[in-house]
């Protein structure tokens, strides 16, 4: 195991990239002094922000543990785990592991993921921290919120990311480094002499993230340099529009959760359409959406019906709009 490289906490400590993950930390109110949990992957973006909050412990700021989660499908996963292993262990930060098993698979991805959160929120809770500091950074975001606007999504969607979003009780999730480029943590890492592996996965272009990041994210940067980090800004500027069109819709919502057409006549389209994507969630589509927060702005009394993914129905009547269960 590696000595604490006191030099190295020090440098981290005065490297810009310190300034970012602080000031990312205050966005996401995480208090001075917390205790979190880094998650480590052994890759250049998490190595670079357990870097930062190593040397942000030098003043108080965190107090950091390290987390890595090796999935168990890449044969790799055991050189990862000692990179971050002895990353941490170099900056003096406690480091804590686990190993899943996950069959390979139809939605390995998404339960991979929901694996990882859930492993990444027992270490916290081991280690009493009610946060766990994610290394997603301006170009992820950027990646995110053109998938989302592919599929025709609204502002919430258009907010990629969140800075701060709940993976259990009690334990949070915070992305400080959403305003650091992916060349920033890299050039951090490099600046501070730090080791990291690379994923091979990373480079894939045959699944869409991929082809994102490879192919229309640089020919959009050709465009306009640094694209990435302008729509990572954009998106912040959309969820918090997002948020405050919900808080206003969620103060005209009636005690049993529908809205009162008298509320919605002659109203914007964007918070009829809203209020609708509140009611129906994922479950209703496009096209019927809009048709539905038409009929909800618009004079007409007539019902109108629209069924749900899953079962029941968005009701649009005289008086009110809301979910009708499957009455079968």
């Amino acid at each position: 195991m590696n000595e604490v490289d006191a030099a190295l906490v020090l440098a981290c400590g005065r490297h810009p990239i310190a300034h970012v993950v602080s000031q990312g930390l205050d966005r996401a109110n995480v208090a001075e002094g917390a205790r979190v949990l880094v998650a480590a992957s052994g890759g250049a973006d998490s190595s670079a922000l357990l870097a930062a909050c190593a040397g942000l412990r030098g003043r108080g700021r965190v107090d950091p543990v390290a987390g890595h989660v090796d999935h168990g499908l890449r044969a790799e996963g055991a050189l990862d785990a000692e990179c971050a292993a002895s990353g941490a262990a170099r900056l003096g930060i406690a480091f804590a592991r686990r190993t899943l098993s996950l069959a390979p698979g139809t939605g390995i991805a998404a339960r991979a993921r929901d694996a990882r959160y859930a492993a990444l929120a027992s270490m916290a809770r081991e280690a009493g921290a009610g946060t766990v500091l994610l290394a997603h950074h301006a170009d992820d975001q950027a990646e995110t919120v053109l998938l989302a606007l592919a599929r025709g999504a609204g502002l919430a969607g258009m907010g990629g990311m969140p800075a701060r979003r709940a993976i259990e009780p009690g334990v949070d999730a915070v992305r400080p480094c959403l305003r650091a480029s992916r060349d920033d943590l890299r050039g951090a890492c490099e600046a501070l002499g730090i080791r990291w592996r690379e994923d091979p996965t990373n480079d894939r272009r045959d699944v869409p993230r991929g082809r994102v990041r490879h192919a229309v994210l640089p020919e959009l940067d050709a465009v306009a340099a640094g694209a990435a980090r302008r729509i990572a800004r954009a998106a912040e500027v959309a969820r918090l529009g997002d948020a405050l069109l919900r808080s206003h819709l969620e103060a005209m919502r009636s005690p049993d959760g529908s809205f009162a057409r008298s509320s919605l006549r002659g109203a914007p389209p964007a918070l009829a359409a809203t209020a609708v994507r509140m009611l129906a969630g994922d479950r209703i589509d496009d096209a019927a959406a809009w048709q539905a927060a038409d009929a909800a702005s618009g004079a007409g009394t007539d019902p109108r019906r629209f069924p749900l993914a899953g079962g029941g129905e968005l009701v649009v009547d005289a008086h009110a709009v809301h979910v009708r269960p499957d009455q079968g």
